[in-house]
């Protein structure tokens, strides 16, 4: 999975030459395909039109590199009409309010995240403050729950606000069991264990929110904070040899593993 945010300032290379081009200056969102469309590679002005990478002219992204088919990949925007249209619009997701069909604001969309082969949308980072709570939060917010766009603000339904409110009491026990984990002489001794050990916790992980991103050694975003895991959260971890820091996020520990009647041999 990519984050947008993660793509911005990043060197664009031609695969074809192995030289670097220029860097994104911004991602480009198709609202209406939920995918990303491309790269601003250069804002243009009054010496000349936007330059643009098309999605379809993408070999790879990560954190580190777009790499591009060609240097030919670079165009003028004009050339692109639809990316044109997109520029040109002021529809934009980042900075959008988030608020239910019966008026409650959850907060900011800060960030999007997007499928690292297809690009297509796959949520959003929603960050703010319900009323009556005392702190912030940031939360993950599915491409499963459709927005409705009019103008600064998102609709979503109702049903919404208990995923936010869900997420944020999944974070503050896993906070509070990290405390007092952490409290506990010899704990970091105990972390230590064998992969086998690790495997055998993984369903305690299921269904929990993670407190921070996941990321693969490349840079490469397994899960995003706030993200429920899932069995295929799950198998990416374990793949990237994640499995370790995908426990932590999730707040599982050996003595919550020990305290689980139903799991003692």
């Amino acid at each position: 999975m990519l984050k947008g945010s993660d793509l911005i300032g990043v060197p664009v290379i031609a695969s074809d030459r192995g030289e670097s081009l220029q860097q994104t200056q911004d991602i480009i969102v198709s609202l209406e395909h939920q995918r990303l469309a491309g790269f601003l590679i250069a804002k243009g002005g009054w010496a000349g039109h936007a330059r643009v990478v098309p999605w379809s002219e993408v070999l790879s992204a990560s954190p580190s590199a777009i790499i591009v088919r060609s240097s030919g990949s670079v165009v003028d925007v004009h050339t692109v009409p639809d990316l044109q249209r997109m520029l040109e619009s002021d529809r934009r997701l980042r900075g959008t309010r988030v608020c239910t069909t019966d008026g409650i604001e959850l907060g900011i969309i800060t960030d999007l995240f997007f499928s690292r082969k297809t690009g297509e949308t796959q949520g959003y980072e929603v960050c703010g403050r319900l009323l009556g709570e005392a702190t912030s939060h940031c939360v993950f917010l599915s491409v499963a729950y459709p927005l409705n766009l009019e103008g600064r603000t998102a609709w979503v339904s109702p049903d919404v606000l208990a995923v936010v409110k869900r997420q944020n009491e999944n974070a503050r026990q896993v906070k509070l069991a990290q405390l007092s984990t952490n409290a506990q002489p010899g704990y970091h001794a105990r972390g230590d264990i064998r992969d086998s050990r690790l495997m055998s916790l993984a369903d305690l992980a299921r269904g929990r929110h993670l407190l921070w991103d996941i990321r693969s050694p490349e840079g490469y975003l397994i899960a995003a904070r706030g993200q429920q895991v899932t069995e295929a959260v799950f198998q990416r971890a374990v793949a990237h040899n994640r499995l370790r820091e995908l426990l932590r996020a999730a707040g599982v520990t050996l003595s919550e593993r020990q305290e689980s009647p139903d799991k003692r041999s």
